[in-house]
């Protein structure tokens, strides 16, 4: 869970976020609303996340498409899906259960997953 510490600034509010270790400063006024994604900026911060991986394979960086399985195309096994998923709840900033863990077998699942849950137009 992050936690939130007010910071002192001027007409507006800033607030700073630690999450996972990592100190986030946010700068929103009174009125701002929440930045919506877009679904271009998902898949593509989804791409970026399995591709980050530290363990990801080089030689498959290439190959991996929105419709690679990861277990029959790419290889990985359910210890290598724990961490990808682990990747993209940082990359996202939210936790991702379980049980709809299991039920992301493709980057395009995650996307699908992403864009339900967060408030993403086009």
């Amino acid at each position: 869970m992050p936690t939130i510490l007010p910071c002192s600034a001027s007409r507006n509010f800033m607030t700073s976020v630690v999450y996972r270790g990592t100190r986030i400063i946010q700068d929103m006024g009174p009125f701002t609303p929440p930045r919506k994604l877009t679904f271009e900026e998902v898949e593509q911060r989804v791409m970026k996340a399995i591709r980050a991986w530290d363990r990801f394979p080089e030689e498959k960086k290439e190959t991996l498409t929105l419709d690679s399985d990861f277990v029959k195309d790419m290889g990985f096994d359910s210890l290598d899906h724990v961490e990808i998923i682990m990747s993209l709840e940082d990359e996202f900033g939210f936790e991702i259960s379980e049980l709809e863990s299991e039920k992301l077998k493709t980057p395009r699942d995650i996307f699908k997953y992403i864009c339900e849950r967060e408030d993403v137009f086009e």
